[in-house]
């Protein structure tokens, strides 16, 4: 699978539609691993006079744990060491053998590290990591241990399989996007081989569990948008604005599902159709990630300046504090661009520190000195 053969806006695009961060903005292994390590956890599952070893993800900071399903295997309490060393009894609160996953609960007596999911699925030779507790015999368990690896295949059904190395103890934890984002909770693997598996995050929407409606409906809303965007990771367009139009279908008033079939129809080069979903996604619910996405196709298929920078301008207004610093920090990079190009030398130079300060607190060196490269640029003119 390629990467999608359009511009990096677009491909920002559809990861800011799911509020996540797009790989061309990585973060460093250092980074990754000092910001994800503390939120993964050491299970052990009683299997007669022995245990099962594994690992677990901190979904949250009340202490919502996802892992394997044959970690846990049939036991209803299992035993939880965090990463400060603290031990806790768990109660398993969800399992599904199916889809191997489980969710464990425990009650922590502080908040919890908490990692992030990415439900759109990886592509093949995207940069993975994997955290984890292996325990070979010779060495016992290696709590936290840190490996990376690309993506080497996805089948029909969304398994994942990587180089990461992986062993007996790994089963149970994140599998990482260069982002530091959740995307598969490591199944199994075999150490010095390519064959180490995956379980795709959105998986977890099997797990059963008492549900309100509007949990029901947010877990179905959140199915058209992974299927969709899985469609379009593989430049299916037709199929993936088929898959959001039925969405739509269902749910007319989802502002979510109308951003990302305005992306599609971006992709289909159908640009009218795009301003309609921009647009009726905005009636809907304001929101920064409808006005950058409208603003990048005024920016790049359109050629409207006044209006990108607009849109980029309410993007920013509406929202102070994304959930992702790195897309806040594009809007005001995006921005500044085209103030330059406008002939606004002053406000660029605004926008691109902004930015530079944005890139700096992620630890995103490459962001940042790009737009410390354009600040000189404009100084020295």
């Amino acid at each position: 699978m390629k990467l999608l053969a359009k511009t990096v806006t677009v491909l920002n695009s559809v990861a800011i539609a799911l509020g996540v961060t797009h790989l061309a903005f990585a973060l460093d292994p250092v980074t990754i691993y000092q910001r994800s390590s503390p939120a993964v956890a050491v299970i052990a599952a009683p299997n007669g006079k022995s245990f099962n070893l594994g690992s677990g993800v901190v979904l949250n900071p009340k202490g919502l744990i996802l892992t394997s399903q044959h970690v846990v295997g049939n036991n209803r309490q299992v035993w939880i060491k965090l990463a400060d060393g603290s031990v806790y009894q768990g109660t398993v609160v969800s399992r599904n053998p199916n889809v191997d996953l489980a969710m464990i609960q425990i009650q922590p007596k502080k908040p919890l590290p908490s990692l992030k999911i990415q439900a759109v699925p990886p592509q093949i030779g995207q940069k993975v990591y994997a955290i984890g507790n292996p325990s070979p015999k010779t060495t016992g368990t290696l709590e936290r241990s840190f490996s990376d690896g690309i993506v080497s295949r996805i089948d029909g059904n969304g398994l994942i399989q990587f180089t990461a190395s992986v062993t007996f103890g790994s089963s149970g934890g994140p599998l990482l996007n260069e982002d530091g984002y959740v995307v598969g909770i490591v199944k199994s693997g075999t150490p010095g081989t390519n064959f180490s598996f995956a379980v795709p995050v959105g998986a977890m929407n099997a797990l059963p569990g008492r549900r309100s409606t509007a949990g029901v409906q947010a877990q179905h809303i959140s199915y058209y948008v992974t299927v969709g965007l899985l469609q379009l990771r593989q430049n299916n367009f037709q199929k993936a604005s088929q898959v959001f139009s039925a969405g739509i279908q269902r749910y007319p008033n989802n502002p979510t599902l109308y951003t990302n079939r305005g992306i599609t129809r971006r992709f289909l080069r159908d640009y009218q159709g795009a301003l309609e979903d921009f647009a009726r996604s905005i009636q809907l619910r304001p929101t920064s990630t409808a006005y950058f996405n409208r603003a990048a196709l005024y920016e790049s298929e359109l050629k409207q300046p006044q209006q990108a920078i607009k849109d980029y301008s309410e993007a920013i207004r509406i929202n102070q504090g994304w959930g992702s610093t790195i897309t806040f920090g594009d809007a005001f990079y995006r921005r500044g661009r085209l103030q330059d190009q406008q002939g606004n030398k002053k406000a660029a130079i605004a926008d691109f520190k902004q930015a530079a300060k944005l890139y700096s607190q992620l630890g995103n060196q490459e962001r940042y000195r790009s737009a410390l490269d354009q600040i000189t640029l404009l100084t020295a003119q």
